[in-house]
């Protein structure tokens, strides 16, 4: 059928549209930018790049549905009660924001009825290894196996090579468990961000690689968590360029070191306005964002967060069937890298990619 039809010119098609236009040029007025970068939204295949193909070990676009659980008033109780109805509900990632780390009585009554072998748990908390030491002893309480358990710690006090015989041990304990995280959902600038994130892996791997670990066998313990904000496409590429640089990060190490890819996503309540009906809608667009782009895990919060962290029992639901309907009706997590080939997110992923690892070279 193509074969009856004359192969039109990027050239020509822009003749039509300022004909159209009668006579104005849209090439300078229906530009916009993102930062500082300037795209066009005339794209056509001539505009196609030598974009490599995204390979992260992946063999569809299943990601992670989670729910992320406050602990307020070292209530540990209430908080497992939430846990166990988002379980119930379709969750398959809990991540619990811990403000003290817990005893392991406490973190007893946290993961009480919870079978950590079927889901991956999270934590956010300020002393991951004596988290760690604690988790592990309520395993074995549990009769459960701790090699089969996927977990991360996020804390934003890092002390793993500090205490190099406990890091140790908590990795031969917990071998599916990762304890490095570059966490910069806090900056929501993307090039900037980007450059950061690669910057704080980077030392990651200079931390293992001075403390005599095999990057081989190491290098997966670093995931990075980011934010999304409202702009659906640069949101799209700035994920997939975070595994492009990742990849050229991992690839200046060493060559055989692929790419593992962990990337926790969360849409925050910085990116919410005071009307809950619409951030119902624009957590959506943002959700559909983060899944096109890749996200290994994703956290849709609550559109009364802004209020109450934990938002409540019905808001919170909403925002569990957005993942769900996304998933179960529209299929997302069926194709891997669907906004592959797509001219425009193409360039956007590789300028911002640019732009970050300039950045990065730069000493960010």
């Amino acid at each position: 059928m193509f074969s009856e039809f004359k192969p039109v010119t990027k050239a020509e098609w822009l003749e039509q549209v300022i004909k159209d236009l009668k006579g104005k040029k849209p090439i300078d007025s229906f530009n916009w930018k993102v930062e500082d970068l300037e795209f066009t939204p005339f794209y056509h295949s001539e505009d196609a790049i030598d974009a490599s193909p995204i390979n992260d070990g992946r063999s569809d676009n299943t990601w992670e549905i989670g729910e992320r659980v406050v602990i307020q008033n070292n209530d540990y109780a209430a908080a497992n009660k939430q846990a166990i109805d988002a379980l119930m509900k379709g969750v398959n990632a809990l991540l619990f924001v811990l403000h003290n780390a817990p005893s392991q009585s406490e973190l007893s009554v946290l993961l009480d009825n919870i079978q950590l072998e079927w889901i991956s748990t999270h934590f956010r908390v300020n002393d991951s290894l004596k988290l760690a030491e604690s988790l592990v002893k309520v395993i074995e309480a549990k009769e459960q196996d701790s090699g089969e358990i996927f977990c991360t710690f996020n804390s934003s006090n890092s002390n793993c090579f500090n205490q190099s015989d406990l890091f140790k041990n908590a990795m031969a304990e917990l071998p599916k468990a990762r304890f490095l995280t570059v966490d910069v959902s806090s900056d929501n600038d993307v090039v900037n961000n980007l450059a950061k994130a690669i910057k704080e892996g980077n030392d990651y791997l200079e931390q293992l690689h001075d403390n005599g670990f095999d990057l081989t066998e190491t290098h997966h313990q670093i995931q990075f968590v980011i934010s999304l904000n409202d702009e659906f496409f640069p949101s799209i590429a700035k994920i997939r360029a975070l595994k492009f640089l990742w990849k050229q990060v991992l690839s200046a190490w060493n060559t055989d070191l692929k790419l593992v890819s962990n990337i926790e996503v969360h849409l925050t309540e910085n990116a919410q306005s005071d009307d809950e009906n619409y951030n119902k809608i624009k957590a959506t667009t943002q959700a559909m964002s983060a899944i096109i782009g890749g996200a290994n895990r994703l956290y849709v919060y609550p559109s009364d967060s802004f209020k109450n962290e934990n938002g409540t029992t019905f808001s919170r639901r909403i925002a569990l069937n957005v993942q769900h309907l996304l998933q179960q009706e529209s299929y997302l997590d069926r194709v891997i890298d669907a906004s592959a080939g797509s001219y425009f997110i193409e360039e956007l992923t590789e300028k911002i990619a640019e732009e970050a690892w300039v950045k990065f070279q730069n000493k960010f």
